[in-house]
């Protein structure tokens, strides 16, 4: 017996499993400053992150 559930055939399905936009329809898109933010997050990564026993190894090997 196969475990967990499978989904109702197609014919049977209600239309918020089939094509149904999800809720009001409306995402992140219109967020107001995204772009702004996006490029504020982006300048502040860095190249190869710090790893975090990265300190305690260096105090280890003085």
């Amino acid at each position: 017996m196969p475990e967990g559930r499978q989904s109702p055939p197609p014919e049977v399905q209600s239309g918020k499993q089939q094509q149904a936009p999800p809720g009001s329809g409306q995402g992140t898109d219109n967020a107001q400053g995204k772009d702004q933010t996006n490029k504020d997050q982006l300048e502040h990564l860095s190249s190869n992150p710090k790893g975090a026993m990265e300190d305690a190894l260096k105090d280890k090997t003085k």
